[in-house]
């Protein structure tokens, strides 16, 4: 007689794996924007893990149709796809995997995810297209946590609007009219007609928080713009951080925009700076919520359980850390 898995364990068996390798995907994703400690292995480790979770997402999806998954594992997704897709866009591999940007894991509509097709390979996507995953991806953050957005977090926001834009300057050579306001478009809209619960929807509500974050953010955006815009028309601002900021994006005399903005890439604005900044933020957004059950197994410690109790845990799971093994 064939024995089947009582289908509960089996759904925390497969969602403690799932959790297990999308965390341990971000980990390996992150560890390859350290320019210093690169390596060909780590590369390679790093890719494995992404298509591993994009080749059980599907299999889970068919095991588990109605799942619903908790709001900090669907949060996790969300930062391996940005991890993900920012990681590919300084560091494009030929070992990259058919991951797709936006894998499902939706409780309304739980479907399997379509690898990325060449149009829409990770490796081609600019700063500009990866910048409103960025922005969803705190957005989704904020509302998890109840949070509004801090004034840090609109610098580091209105620095990404500028790299975009620097990018599209320097590196694809456009400087077509709108291409500015499109890079800084981003903020509240009292108009906003999206629907409720959408992408769209998450980050206007997360501009509109409140209404000092509605005018701090419009101050921070309007004044970056501004300076790449029409630096003669500059506004002077409070704080001298800020002002060092757009100060910098000011082109001299006699100077044009495109050799400028080049020159900041290597100065003021490196893109080294700019990726220590991203990387430092998404590694606070893995480290703000306990690591995966089989992550603190792993270290010997699990959140409230006592060393005596996490050691039996270990042992009466084993089979899930044998699943892991080679990983």
């Amino acid at each position: 007689m064939d024995r089947k898995a009582d289908p509960e364990t089996q759904l925390e068996v497969d969602e403690a794996i799932l959790d297990y390798l999308i965390y341990t995907a971000i980990v390996s994703q992150l560890k390859l924007l350290d320019t210093i400690d690169r390596s060909p292995q780590k590369e390679h480790t790093a890719h494995l893990l992404v298509q591993m979770v994009d080749a059980f997402l599907p299999v889970f999806h068919l095991l588990h149709p109605n799942y619903k998954a908790s709001p900090e594992l669907k949060l996790r997704l969300r930062l391996l796809q940005f991890t993900y897709v920012f990681v590919q866009h300084y560091y494009p591999s030929s070992a990259n995997a058919a991951f797709s940007r936006r894998p499902s894991i939706n409780t309304e509509d739980p479907k399997p995810p379509k690898s990325a097709n060449p149009q829409e390979d990770p490796q081609a996507l600019s700063l500009s297209q990866t910048l409103p995953l960025f922005l969803a991806l705190s957005a989704v953050q904020n509302e998890l946590q109840g949070s509004t957005i801090t004034e840090i977090w609109m610098m580091l926001a209105a620095g990404y609007m500028a790299q975009a834009y620097i990018e599209q300057v320097v590196l694809y050579q456009k400087e077509r009219p709108g291409l500015l306001e499109e890079a800084f478009q981003w903020g509240y809209d009292a108009d906003c007609r999206a629907e409720q619960g959408s992408e769209q929807w998450q980050i206007n509500d997360m501009f509109g928080a409140d209404e000092s974050s509605v005018s701090l953010w419009e101050s921070i955006r309007r004044e970056h713009l501004e300076a790449v815009r029409a630096p003669s028309s500059i506004i002077i601002i409070e704080t001298s951080a800020k002002r060092r900021y757009i100060i910098q994006l000011r082109p001299p005399e006699h100077t044009s925009l495109v050799d400028h903005l080049a020159s900041m890439t290597a100065e003021a604005l490196s893109v080294v700076a700019f990726k220590e900044k991203v990387s430092e933020f998404l590694t606070g957004l893995l480290s703000a919520y306990a690591a995966p059950i089989l992550i603190q197994l792993e270290r010997g410690e699990v959140v409230g359980l006592s060393r005596k109790a996490t050691k039996a845990l270990k042992v009466r799971s084993g089979f899930l850390h044998q699943a892991m093994d080679g990983i």
